[in-house]
């Protein structure tokens, strides 16, 4: 089975550079593609000096979001290889040697496992794994786009859960990841409604209705600098409002919010606005 690495690229040249020559080298991946987003003319030229005999650069009309740009990658690779393993990453990665992606890629052996992932160092500590929340307790979660809201550390794992070499977790983070091609497309892809902010959720919830399981390999650490791509694009409140529609979307969608939750959602957004921007 093939080991392709996809990477996601948004007007960021320079991170997504040198997550290339970090692992264009390593013998465990054989394929590398990169997902241009609809960056600017600039950038699109200066990707073209990434070619290499394992780099494949595919080139999106329109910025859809995340998950579309992950969705255009692997149906590329799916066409290709049509059963591979998918390492998929934001572009503003560092990983630290090659074991490091072999102990992943080993651990999608299990064929009760259906997502795994690193931990991953960000944001000055450690982002692991998360419980599922209801959508009224969410809103009171720490995000970190806005280290102003309470950070919440009943939906995190205490550390002792974290001791074993592998710990089952309800939510990994998609900014790095690895999944089969195989339950990638049972899942039927990632969500493009959204264009940012709960992919993690949502593919994390499809994964369990597949009665999976979504595992953090606990001696393998990468480093991931947190929001290069994104904080340059957009301002701090356009991120604020693509975070809350994306909440919304995922507890009416996905988390079988009722009326009042629903109503509470919206209104959250409001006076997020009010109390953080104006």
């Amino acid at each position: 089975m093939k080991n392709c690495f996809l990477i996601v690229n948004y007007n960021d040249y320079k991170s997504t550079s040198h997550l290339v020559d970090n692992i264009k080298e390593y013998t465990c991946i054989d394929e590398i593609v990169i997902v241009d987003n609809h960056s600017t003319q600039e950038e699109i030229e200066r990707l073209h000096n990434l070619q290499h005999e394992k780099v494949t650069i595919l080139f999106s009309d329109q910025n859809d979001g995340y998950s579309s740009a992950i969705n255009m990658g692997a149906r590329y690779l799916i066409n290709k290889y049509e059963v591979c393993k998918l390492i998929i990453s934001n572009s503003d990665v560092v990983i630290v040697c090659e074991d490091d992606l072999i102990k992943l890629l080993n651990c999608l052996d299990d064929k009760t496992i259906g997502l795994v992932g690193p931990q991953i160092l960000e944001l000055g500590g450690i982002s692991r794994g998360m419980k599922r929340m209801s959508p009224l307790k969410d809103l009171f979660s720490y995000r970190p786009f806005s280290k102003s809201i309470f950070k919440n550390k009943e939906y995190l794992y205490e550390e002792s859960h974290y001791e074993n070499e592998r710990s089952d977790v309800d939510i990994l983070s998609s900014s790095f990841f690895l999944i089969t091609s195989e339950n990638l497309q049972r899942i039927n892809y990632m969500d493009e409604q959204i264009f940012l902010y709960y992919e993690d959720f949502i593919l994390s919830h499809k994964v369990r209705n597949l009665n999976l399981r979504i595992v953090i390999q606990n001696d393998v650490k990468i480093k991931h600098n947190y929001s290069i791509s994104v904080d340059k694009s957009f301002k701090q409140i356009e991120k604020y409002c693509l975070f809350k529609e994306s909440q919304y979307y995922y507890h009416t969608t996905y988390n079988k919010a009722h009326f009042f939750e629903k109503m509470m959602l919206k209104i959250s957004k409001k006076i997020g606005i009010i109390i953080y921007f104006k």
